[in-house]
């Protein structure tokens, strides 16, 4: 399998460097070739300059940015498209892999050959405030927020039926999406919505996959990836999400038949996570002590 890695960045140098090495450090997976590709999506030259100073290990290209998340997403899908690659993921270059990244997107792809997307549920945090949910320990002045088990009910009603985001004051994200085919990377990412593209997106996926365009899966296991909340200059943060609601509501009715909007009717992946929360922690604490 030839994974091509998107390591998208616009604006936080150390941040991307503390996401490069790690994924130099990733546990190696035989099955896996991996093709990491850094994509400076942004409207500052001057970034792209220190970037390239660098003298990073893997490609860089600069994209065309208009500011919005979307539009630096679909730059990544197209080089993918433009490689000899089978799945693509993505990372935003504030966010950094756990070291079992690699080997638990292969158990995926190997139980489920077909999967055109597959989606994470419960999802790793680091935060500023106290989060309530989770397994919640303090790393410095921070916060993780990490889950210790794949077993979990993602969904209080399955199956087909309304789902509740039209309802929803600020509608979320389902999942976030962490791996891609091509027939699934030729759909894309609103440009113009500034915050809740991916929740859009997966409502869009969501779509093709009833109607049998795309195999869409959604995981519980939260072993791949860690996101940071608590980077200043993050896209939720320059724009009021409050702005783009109804929006985003309506882009999303025009994909989506309201009556089948619940994500209950995918199908989800149990895997025994690779890292408990114990582990979690340990690694976390490591890290982001050395980072902060």
């Amino acid at each position: 399998m030839k994974l091509f890695l998107g390591l998208l960045t616009s604006h936080d140098l150390p941040r991307l460097k503390r996401l490069i090495r790690s994924v130099q450090e990733a546990n190696h997976e035989p099955n896996i070739d991996l093709n990491p590709v850094i994509i400076v999506n942004t409207l500052k030259d001057e970034y792209y300059q220190e970037v390239l100073l660098e003298g990073f290990p893997y490609p860089v290209v600069r994209t065309e940015s208009n500011g919005k998340p979307g539009k630096g997403k679909n730059s990544v899908a197209e080089l993918f498209l433009q490689s000899d690659c089978d799945f693509m993921t993505q990372i935003d270059g504030d966010d950094l892999f756990y070291p079992t990244y690699l080997q638990s997107l292969w158990q995926h792809v190997k139980r489920y050959p077909t999967i055109d997307v597959l989606g994470l549920i419960p999802a790793d945090f680091i935060k500023i405030e106290k989060p309530t949910v989770g397994y919640v320990f303090p790393v410095g002045n921070l916060w993780g927020s990490v889950w210790g088990t794949s077993l979990g009910t993602p969904y209080a009603n399955g199956g087909p039926g309304k789902g509740d985001w039209l309802d929803e004051l600020l509608p979320k994200s389902q999942d976030f999406t962490i791996l891609q085919s091509k027939k699934s990377a030729k759909f894309k990412i609103d440009e113009h919505i500034a915050v809740g593209e991916d929740h859009l997106y997966t409502i869009q996926l969501l779509s093709e996959h009833q109607k049998g365009t795309i195999n869409y899966f959604q995981s519980m296991s939260s072993d791949i990836y860690l996101i940071d909340s608590t980077t200043e200059n993050s896209v939720q943060k320059q724009f009021p999400q409050l702005e783009w609601v109804d929006e985003l509501k309506q882009k999303g009715l025009m994909y989506l038949n309201e009556n089948r909007s619940n994500f209950g009717e995918l199908p989800v992946v149990y895997h025994d996570l690779l890292l408990d929360q114990w582990q979690k922690e340990k690694w976390i604490n490591k890290w982001l002590t050395e980072f902060y």
